[in-house]
């Protein structure tokens, strides 16, 4: 990159690492010479602009092994301590009591992002069919979200104890 290095032009400098792109390259059909050549680049740049990278997920490849550290740096948005407090205080309502029990069960899970396949769909679809191998019955998600395999992901789900609804669980937009 032209002009002063980062590194040389600031006293500290701290990248966050968010997604798995050579991940999402592997699962691609060109993914054989993309994907290392992705994880070389981002090492390459993460070893020459950072001196300390924070990676979000252990799952993320390694780019500097000396230079990384994984932590939860985003938090809680305030949406979902909202929601959480709204409901709790319409369990007054047994209606309601009868719905966060059964969103309660140890079987519930929620997707909450854009829908693509390489967020790892076809993985839980598997988990899905083991836990009705084992169960008799699919375990219940909702999934929330929209994106380019939307239509191709909900067809997947079709028959599925599966729920995919547009926007956030508070009603606001998905980042």
């Amino acid at each position: 990159a032209p002009g002063e290095s980062w590194t040389n032009k600031f006293n500290y400098v701290v990248g966050i690492a968010h997604t798995n792109y050579k991940e999402y390259a592997s699962g691609h059909y060109s993914g054989l010479w993309t994907a290392p050549a992705i994880g070389f680049m981002s090492s390459a740049m993460v070893r020459a602009y950072c001196h300390k990278v924070i990676k979000l997920s252990a799952v993320l490849q390694t780019f500097a092994i000396e230079k990384e550290t994984t932590a939860n740096v985003h938090g809680v948005r305030s949406e979902f301590i909202d929601e959480g407090m709204r409901r709790k205080e319409n369990t007054a309502n047994r209606e309601t009591i009868a719905r966060v029990d059964e969103l309660s069960s140890p079987t519930n899970v929620y997707f909450i992002g854009k829908l693509l396949w390489a967020k790892g769909f076809d993985q839980l679809l598997e988990l899905q069919a083991f836990y009705k191998r084992c169960t008799g019955s699919y375990f219940a998600i909702d999934i929330y979200g929209s994106g380019p395999d939307e239509i191709e992901i909900e067809n997947a789900f079709q028959g599925r104890s599966s729920l995919i609804r547009k926007g956030a669980p508070d009603g606001q937009s998905i980042p």
